[in-house]
């Protein structure tokens, strides 16, 4: 089936013949297109009557939903949510990242009788987006990963990207579902008031404690008697850890094969992913940026164990009025650590670099990839990171 779908510089609807030619069963379209065909089915609103369709599915497949959103960390939180229930359950989860209004009906709709569970990403950049999302997906039970200075340009400000964020809560409350409350995070324990049942996390005295041994690489974690070593790096993801193993607390999974089964996760797609080249250890964390999401890497690097310490970071895009306050903030707060190298790229960053003039500054990528091929770092820790625009992954090629 063929679904028509309009945007500002695309309309479906106009490839509905070629659609039928290359053998689409169905084709759904929300304008006149002149075909005299069966298999053209005429609705009044394509992306509404797509989400209706997804929102059938998904109470006709009547099992439990898992919700998640938040400002870092979901897809990391995701896959490791569904490495722990898969131990025992049939786990069906978003597909890579399809966390928006088009992307969680597609992602409703792949959902088969036998699946047990259904963990779905829910992204956001403007109120009411959660609140439209989870009349789609009716999570039985959510989690909030964390709340920091992302989309400020549809946001404007880190409490209304809480309270957008918060939307999940609302629902569960009015649905009496469960909310996952991480109690050591400051914007959880503001937004745990909207909800009647919680099941809390990490700390002594919570439903589920999970401890962190050490960090100074790859995080060592403790959950009921047994410890591991992850392949995960960076204090930040111990949040992503202890969320996974929390929910595999609540749903009864066996706790060693549930910490087996994250302990095992490594990630990938440039999320916390640790690639070794030829002559470097790269931190490879370019899927996307923030403010938050950056200093967490940052102090993550700050901390680790190597004598050669450099930092590739490209613009923080999305940011709105608040663009050049942030980017000077960063290089206000790296000026403090000269034993980190600092290249920065793009627009934005050049008011990171009149912060710190010591840093080494490209407008343009292209620049980048030949001074780091000129560069060629050996026995280097490398942090590359910046926003999805920036594609600082194709660095690798020369580090």
């Amino acid at each position: 089936m063929f679904w028509a779908l309009k945007g500002p510089n695309f309309n479906g609807n106009q490839f509905a013949r070629q659609a039928l030619e290359l053998g689409a069963a169905f084709v759904v379209v929300d304008e006149e297109t002149g075909i005299r065909d069966g298999r053209i089915l005429k609705v009044k609103e394509g992306l509404r009557d797509l989400q209706k369709l997804a929102h059938h599915h998904r109470l006709v497949w009547g099992k439990e939903v898992i919700g998640i959103c938040g400002s870092n960390g979901k897809t990391t939180t995701k896959e490791l949510i569904s490495r722990a229930l898969s131990t025992e359950k049939n786990v069906f989860s978003t597909p890579g990242n399809l966390n928006n209004h088009i992307g969680v009906p597609l992602s409703l709709l792949l959902l088969r009788p036998e699946h047990d569970i259904a963990v779905i990403e829910m992204g956001a950049n403007h109120t009411h987006e959660i609140e439209d999302l989870c009349y789609i997906a009716e999570p039985n039970a959510g989690l909030i990963t964390n709340i920091g200075k992302d989309h400020l340009e549809g946001f404007k400000t880190v409490k209304n990207t809480a309270n957008a964020n918060g939307e999940l809560f609302d629902f569960l409350h009015d649905n009496l579902g469960t909310a996952f409350i991480n109690t050591s995070d400051e914007w959880n324990l503001v937004l745990q008031s909207k909800i009647q049942k919680r099941f809390a996390f990490p700390k002594s005295g919570d439903n589920a404690e999970i401890q962190m041994l050490a960090s100074d690489f790859f995080l060592r974690i403790a959950y009921k008697g047994e410890t591991a070593t992850t392949k995960l790096t960076g204090k930040y993801n111990f949040n992503n850890l202890a969320t996974a193993l929390a929910v595999s607390s609540f749903y009864k999974i066996d706790p060693k094969k549930a910490l087996d089964a994250v302990a095992s996760y490594e990630p990938s797609n440039n999320r916390s992913q640790i690639v070794k080249t030829e002559k470097n250890t790269v931190i490879s964390d370019a899927y996307n940026a923030n403010p938050s999401s950056i200093m967490a890497a940052l102090e993550n690097l700050l901390e680790a164990k190597a004598d050669n310490k450099i930092a590739i970071l490209g613009d923080m895009l999305e940011l709105g009025k608040d663009s050049t306050k942030e980017h000077a903030a960063l290089g206000e707060w790296a000026k403090n650590y000269p034993q980190i190298q600092f290249i920065v790229a793009g627009k934005e960053m050049k008011a990171f670099h009149s912060k710190y003039p010591s840093s080494t500054y490209f407008e343009l990528k292209d620049d980048l990839h030949q001074y780091a091929d000129q560069l060629k770092p050996e026995g280097a820790l490398i942090l590359l990171k910046g926003s999805r625009g920036m594609k600082l992954e194709t660095l690798l090629a020369y580090l």
